[in-house]
């Protein structure tokens, strides 16, 4: 395969035929070819970094409640019979690359320090669609690769200039629909966009450039 194909991500991995946000998912990525996946992390109330993507626990768990509100030793089961899975388990599974996605505010520390403590920042790349979590957890380590997340309508609505006065190193994650809407747009940045929003990386190969990196839900 060339080397100039996107990296591909499995979205929460592979999240269309195992439970989302699950060591179960990440590991069936990573078996199909994948070269990583997306996660979503939020920190427990005792301040472990966690994988899930909503604020409360009843759609992916056994249990309900508020995952900020409760300590480890306290969380539900998976509905797949997994414990919810701590930042720390995902990133000692051998992926290329791991999106890392900051849920809500606060939570960059823990995950910051949950990904240097692993030695994994040459592997990570975080997100947030709440940008000031971005900019603060970037702030605090140079090194780290981060990126903004926009939703279809806020991608729509962006200008030229405004996407040329962000930071060069900066990442764009916008969703695959808003980019096939306006590709000239986004075309120039090629090389660090993260492109969301598709069931397969099919859906992606009308584009008429690369991205650097495509996250779908399956194969």
């Amino acid at each position: 395969m060339p080397p100039t194909r996107p990296l591909l991500l499995g979205h929460r991995g592979l999240s269309s035929k195992h439970l989302e946000n699950s060591l179960e998912a990440f590991r069936a990525a990573l078996a199909a070819g994948m070269d990583g996946f997306e996660l979503d992390v939020q920190p427990s109330r005792d301040g472990v970094s966690l994988v899930l993507h909503d604020e409360d626990l009843s759609r992916t768990t056994k249990g309900s409640g508020q995952l900020r509100q409760m300590k480890v030793a306290e969380l539900p089961l998976l509905k797949n019979g997994e414990p919810v899975p701590r930042l720390a388990d995902a990133l000692e599974l051998p992926a290329k690359l791991i999106n890392v996605e900051l849920k809500g505010e606060p939570g960059w520390q823990q995950a910051l320090a949950t990904v240097e403590a692993a030695e994994a920042l040459d592997r990570v790349l975080f997100s947030s669609f709440e940008h000031s979590e971005v900019l603060q957890l970037w702030a605090a380590c140079e090194t780290a690769r981060c990126g903004f997340l926009w939703e279809t309508d806020e991608a729509l609505d962006l200008t030229a200039e405004e996407l040329a006065d962000l930071p060069a190193a900066l990442w764009f994650h916008p969703p695959l629909k808003a980019v096939k809407a306006r590709p000239e747009l986004w075309a120039p940045y090629a090389d660090r966009l993260a492109l969301w929003g598709m069931k397969t990386p099919a859906e992606a190969k009308d584009l008429p450039f690369s991205p650097a990196v495509l996250i779908a839900d399956g194969l």
